[in-house]
């Protein structure tokens, strides 16, 4: 499988039209939506909050200043009053204190999927969306028709549409965004081949500690999620949280900390660490901690983002640094098998509900407002901003962002215009991350993505595996996993920081035996039975 970098696969025209609007030239024609914006209304403004995602680029004191939300009131023909966390405090927490007062939430509301949706649209704090959406919405209803997942993920389990979606425009391809990546100028100084096995990894972690004293580190928020977890045959990282920890596999859902590949990762990891060849700081490491061993030389081999692998070269190039980083595959078991890898499908866990605050004639203007991003024109400001100003179409027909935004020193200035880089109720274009990240780093996403010649085996690689988004949970099973399932993220999380350090022995059998006991204990096995039922709902939507 090879990836044609101009190759720009509009997600809205999978069906109904022939040619990608990213890639389209200037001239041609254009499809244009059955709702003419901007648009004409008698309602005085409509309230949004995002939760992330599009909060106004730090160098705004409001999104009065934003280019990006005053623009897009401009192009809806809306007055937007918008909210956002205050600064300095938790986004979740923020967002859960609003949602206990159901009765003072703005119009919209930008979060993350619901589990329990099906329980706010029966208490009505939150619209269903399926007696209006096809007439109000008909862009997005027509692109989630398109893919039967992208479908199944907006509803719920009576078949309810509820919210708006964040989708990846070629699929899983950024969802891959994180992988193992290696300083290249010490492999060529070192005579070695990129490593492709578990073995030929841990090979260039001792010769480079050897030869450097440099060791494997990763920022513990990225290598927790799923790490090289696939080269064991393993499902899961170190953390159980929302997106990760929980897994599918041959229709059967699981823990993956509870399984005999998890073990096997975590022991190498003890291994590892036992011989001075982690860096002793990974348990805490973050973004910017470890640049501290980036650009230092303590650090060979990593694990982290497309973004951070930007930065890092960036930073070393402006230091004068010879450090060079690229990404390499993720290393598969010496047979050359391989379980998982990080990704996703192309669906985001970003979720926008329209909130019962909005009487009827409001809530139908909301859909026309949020049914914009799925429009031809509405995809290119998300993902752009204004054409003229900061990007143009280039000899090819491609987008492709002007000086304003080129030349601009601020960190992520694309986010002063546009409001899909970092997800929200939009199409992400793959262009728009193309123009984001060096070529390095795009090398590094295809080299994490592109695993398989087999495009159904790449896809149970990268994505199959993923608890799918969008699955919603029964009142009944919510209010159960929130009274049994909040112990056991953390004391994965505890186990696998003693069994990192070897402060409890994760190859003696017994202790081994025991930690699955205490998992049970913490009702392992109804967890699964009540996710494995959300799932089982999920699949015959």
């Amino acid at each position: 499988m090879k990836k044609n970098m101009k190759k720009m696969v509009s997600a809205i025209t999978m069906t109904a039209m022939a040619a990608s609007m990213f890639a389209m030239p200037a001239a041609a024609e254009e499809k244009t939506s059955s709702i003419t914006y901007p648009l004409e209304t008698d309602i005085e403004s409509v309230s949004w909050y995002a939760q992330e995602g599009i909060v106004p680029h730090e160098k705004f004191k409001d999104a009065s200043e934003s280019p990006f939300h005053t623009g897009l009131a401009k192009h809806l023909g809306v007055n937007i009053d918008w909210s956002f966390p205050t600064t300095g405090s938790d986004a979740n927490t923020f967002t859960n204190t609003l949602m206990a007062d159901p009765f003072s939430l703005p119009n919209i509301m930008q979060c993350y999927v619901m589990d329990n949706a099906a329980q706010y649209i029966d208490d009505e704090i939150i619209w269903d969306l399926t007696d209006y959406i096809q007439e109000y919405a008909p862009d997005y209803y027509a692109f989630l028709q398109t893919n039967p997942a992208y479908d199944k993920a907006m509803k719920d389990d009576q078949g309810r549409y509820y919210t708006f979606g964040f989708f990846r425009e070629d699929g899983g391809w950024n969802d891959s965004y994180e992988g193992p990546v290696v300083r290249k100028d010490w492999l060529d100084e070192c005579g070695l081949e990129v490593p492709k096995t578990i073995s030929e990894f841990e090979n260039v972690i001792r010769v480079f500690n050897e030869k450097y004293g440099a060791t494997f580190d990763s920022a513990s928020t990225r290598i927790n999620d799923m790490g090289i977890c696939g080269a064991f045959g393993a499902y899961a990282g170190f953390s159980v949280n929302t997106n990760y920890g929980y897994y599918v596999h041959d229709g059967k859902v699981g823990l993956g900390a509870a399984d005999d590949g998890w073990r096997d990762y975590v022991s190498w990891m003890n291994k590892m660490w036992s011989e001075g060849l982690l860096d002793q700081d990974m348990l805490t490491e973050d973004d910017t901690t470890i640049k501290d061993k980036i650009h230092n030389e303590k650090c060979g081999v990593s694990y982290t983002s497309m973004g951070q692998l930007n930065i890092w070269n960036k930073e070393e190039e402006a230091a004068g640094n010879e450090g060079t980083w690229i990404g390499i595959p993720y290393p598969t078991a010496d047979d050359g098998s391989l379980s998982a890898v990080f990704g996703g499908p192309g669906v985001g866990k970003h979720t926008t509900v329209i909130t019962k605050t909005a009487d009827e004639d409001t809530m139908k203007l909301c859909l026309q407002m949020l049914n914009y991003a799925y429009t031809e024109e509405g995809m290119l400001y998300w993902n752009y901003g204004d054409e003229g100003v900061s990007w143009e179409y280039d000899e090819d027909g491609v987008p492709q962002f002007t000086s304003l935004v080129k030349d601009d020193p601020d960190t992520d200035p694309m986010t002063k215009y546009n409001g899909a880089t970092w997800g929200s109720c939009c199409i992400q274009a793959t262009n728009l991350l193309y123009q984001k990240n060096s070529q390095t780093a795009i090398d590094a996403n295809n080299t994490w993505f592109y695993i398989d010649e087999d495009e159904e085996k790449n896809r149970e690689i990268t994505s199959g595996w993923r608890y799918p988004v969008g699955i919603s949970f029964t009142i009944e099973e919510s209010d159960k996993l929130d009274e049994i399932s909040q112990n056991i993220p953390t004391f994965v999380n505890e186990s696998y920081a003693s069994f990192l350090t070897g402060a409890n022995d994760i190859n003696d059998d017994a202790v081994w035996e025991q930690y699955q006991k205490d998992l049970e204990s913490y009702n392992l096995s109804e967890i699964l039975e009540i996710r494995q039922a959300a799932y089982d709902r999920y699949l015959a939507r």
